[in-house]
C-alpha cells in the first residue's frame, strides 16, 4: 500500500534521527530489529490520524518514533519468553546478542521512548496527559502478555483469547491512534480514537494468527503458534470442534507434520472463522472514525484499516 511505504519512509528517516546507534553492543542490539525493517504500521496510523484531525505530526514526531520503540521493546522480550529464533527475516535479539543483554536493550528502548515522549512541540499538559496514557498502554501490554503465558497450561475460552489480545496487541494500536487526539489537546476525540484502536488491534493479531499458518515469508517460523501451544482463536475454535492437532505444543515438528495439521484447522473451518471475525473487528474499527469530519483523510484511514487484515507478512 503506498501510503503505508511513505508513512513508513517518514518514519525511518526520523528513527536515524532521534534513535542514533552508539558506539556501544547494547545500542546495537536496541536498533537489531529496528534496522531490520517492519512496517511501522502504528507509527504510520498516528501519523494519518494527525493529519486527520489537522495536526501537524512533524511536532509530535518524537513520540510517534516513541511508539516504535515501545514496539520494538515488546518483542525483543516477546522473543526471550517464546524462545523465537527469528524475527523479521532476522535472528532474534537475544540469539545474536545473548539473554541479558537483550533484556537491556528492551529496556533502554522502554526508556527511551518515555524520554522521547517529553520532546513534543506541543503544551506541557498535553505531553503529561500522553505520557500517563503511553504508561497505561505499557502496562496494558505486560497484562496481555502475562494472560498469553498462563493460557499456555489450560483452555481458554474465544471471550478469553479475545480480552488477552485487546490488552496485549490492541492497547498499543489504541495509543498510536489516541495520542494525536492526546498531544495536539483533541479531547473530544480522544474515545472514538482510542475505541478504533483496540478494535483494529484485535482485528490485525487475528489476522496475524492466521499468517502464522497461512502467511507467506511472514519473517518468523512458519506454524509456531501451533507447535508451542498458543492458544489462539484458530486452536480454540478447533478444539471446540473436536480437532485434534498433533503438533500442539510439541516444541518441534516436521514441516509436513504442521503442513497436516494446518489441513485440518481449513478443513474443520476454524481459519476461515478466524478470517470473519477479525474482519467484523475491522468493520468494527471503521465506525469509530466517523468523529474524523474530513471525508478524504478518513478514507484514507478506513483504507490503512483494511490493510491490517489484506496484508501477507
Amino acid at each position: 500500500m503506498k501510503y503505508v511505504e511513505e508513512g513508513a519512509r517518514i518514519v525511518n528517516e526520523a528513527i536515524k534521527r532521534y534513535l542514533p546507534e552508539k558506539d556501544l553492543d547494547l545500542y546495537k542490539a536496541a536498533r537489531h530489529l529496528i534496522k531490520a525493517g517492519g512496517k511501522r504500521l502504528r507509527p504510520v496510523i498516528a501519523i494519518a490520524i494527525s493529519e486527520a484531525i489537522g495536526g501537524d505530526y512533524r511536532r509530535i514526531m518524537p513520540a510517534i518514533v516513541a511508539i516504535e520503540a515501545i514496539h520494538n521493546f515488546t518483542l525483543i522480550h516477546d522473543d526471550i519468553m517464546d524462545r523465537d529464533e527469528m524475527r523479521r527475516n532476522v535472528k532474534t535479539v537475544h540469539t545474536v546478542f545473548g539473554e541479558a543483554t537483550a533484556i537491556l536493550a528492551g529496556d533502554t528502548l522502554f526508556a527511551e521512548a518515555f524520554k522521547l515522549l517529553s520532546k513534543c512541540d506541543v503544551p506541557g499538559e498535553n505531553i503529561r496527559r500522553a505520557l500517563e496514557m503511553i504508561a497505561d498502554v505499557c502496562i496494558m501490554i505486560c497484562e496481555g502478555q502475562f494472560m498469553d503465558i498462563n493460557f499456555e497450561n489450560k483452555m481458554i475460552s474465544e471471550e478469553e483469547y479475545l480480552e488477552m489480545v485487546k490488552l496485549k496487541t490492541g492497547a498499543l494500536i489504541a495509543g498510536s491512534s489516541s495520542l494525536p487526539a492526546a498531544l495536539f489537546g483533541r479531547n473530544d476525540l480522544f474515545e472514538p480514537l482510542w475505541d478504533y484502536g483496540i478494535f483494529a488491534g484485535i482485528g490485525f493479531q487475528i489476522h496475524d494468527d492466521v499468517l502464522d499458518l497461512v502467511g507467506k515469508d511472514i519473517g518468523k517460523d512458519w506454524g509456531s503458534d501451533i507447535v508451542k501451544g498458543k492458544k489462539t482463536l484458530i486452536a480454540i475454535k478447533a478444539f471446540e470442534r473436536g480437532v485434534e492437532l498433533k503438533t500442539f505444543g510439541k516444541q518441534k515438528a516436521s514441516i509436513e507434520e504442521i503442513k497436516e495439521d494446518v489441513e485440518r484447522l481449513k478443513d474443520c473451518g476454524a481459519i476461515d472463522y478466524a478470517q470473519k471475525k477479525a474482519r467484523e473487528y475491522i468493520e468494527m474499527a471503521k465506525k469509530k472514525l466517523s468523529c474524523i469530519r474530513d471525508e478524504q483523510k478518513r478514507r484514507q484511514i478506513e483504507e490503512l484499516t483494511d490493510f491490517l487484515i489484506a496484508r501477507s507478512k
